[in-house]
């Protein structure tokens, strides 16, 4: 089943869209106990981010820089770490709906 707030994603801004996607997947990887501390091991590239996307990589990178800049996440080495949910949810403009138990993929 295809989660309804997934469908707007295509209307959301670059900076939008990347924030949801990140929150989303660390939300998903929360409900699977594989994060510790607001960090989790992130085995995607922003390559594989962009072409999710349908997003150029340069134009990926600069959004990416961009809420790296907010302070809401950290990304390096691997390793995404949720700085400040608050503002995460805010700039993705996420509704938050509580967790249902599913596979992480």
């Amino acid at each position: 089943m295809l989660d309804e707030h997934l469908v707007s994603i295509g209307r959301r801004t670059a900076l939008e869209r990347i924030a949801f996607v990140l929150l989303h997947l660390f939300l998903r990887a929360e409900q699977m106990r594989l994060t510790s501390t607001n960090k989790m091991q992130f085995p995607f590239t922003q390559q594989h981010l962009a072409d999710a996307l349908g997003m150029s990589l340069v134009h990926t990178n600069k959004t990416l820089r961009r809420l790296i800049a907010s302070k809401a996440v950290r990304w390096k080495n691997r390793t995404f770490e949720l700085l400040d949910r608050d503002a995460l949810i805010a700039i993705a403009g996420y509704q938050v709906i509580e967790p249902q138990p599913r596979p992480f993929i």
